[in-house]
């Protein structure tokens, strides 16, 4: 690995961590002290082995085997973790656009219904990805790929808007 890719992954680290401690402080603020934001972490990873099982899953994505790749291939990625108490409720990865105005969501998962109701977590996720688009400079976020018009209808609530050229919604980072 190059030394240059060394000192990127060092210093967006810090960013990653950075905005999600602010998003932390936010949750801690509002007296939701059962949820707990971080990177992902290997013991993240290992949680999700137990979504495989699960009938409710809309998409078999191996988050195993996919963060190493999006990891070494995206050192300036945005990555979260949200537990509550000891569980791992949701998981994202996200990159920005090679222009670097936008940050991409890529991926996220919350835990299959089956498996434990959870509180929404949507909210939370978004926050991080905001706090971390400015801190790159990034001025809008994108929601890459929904996976259906359900899904497409939920992120819309939040005041994004689909664009069907590209397949994504988008709305400017506030």
């Amino acid at each position: 690995m190059k030394l240059t890719h060394i000192d990127a992954e060092r210093r967006y680290n810090e960013l990653r961590e950075q905005a999600i401690r602010f998003a932390q402080s936010d949750l801690d603020k509002r007296n939701i002290h059962n949820l707990k934001l971080t990177t992902v972490t290997s013991a993240a990873l290992q949680e999700t082995k137990k979504w495989f099982s699960s009938s409710t899953r809309k998409v078999n994505w191996d988050w195993i085997r996919e963060y190493g790749y999006f990891k070494f291939s995206y050192p300036k990625r945005f990555e979260i973790a949200l537990w509550q108490n000891c569980d791992l409720i949701s998981i994202s990865l996200g990159r920005p656009t090679y222009n670097g105005c936008n940050l991409r969501l890529d991926v996220i998962e919350a835990r299959p219904k089956d498996l434990g109701d959870g509180p929404s977590v949507f909210d939370e996720i978004l926050l991080a990805y905001g706090v971390y688009a400015r801190m790159i400079g990034a001025t809008g976020i994108r929601i890459m790929n929904p996976i259906n018009n359900k899904v497409k209808a939920y992120y819309e609530s939040y005041g994004y808007k689909y664009i069907p050229k590209g397949d994504y919604l988008y709305r400017e980072v506030i």
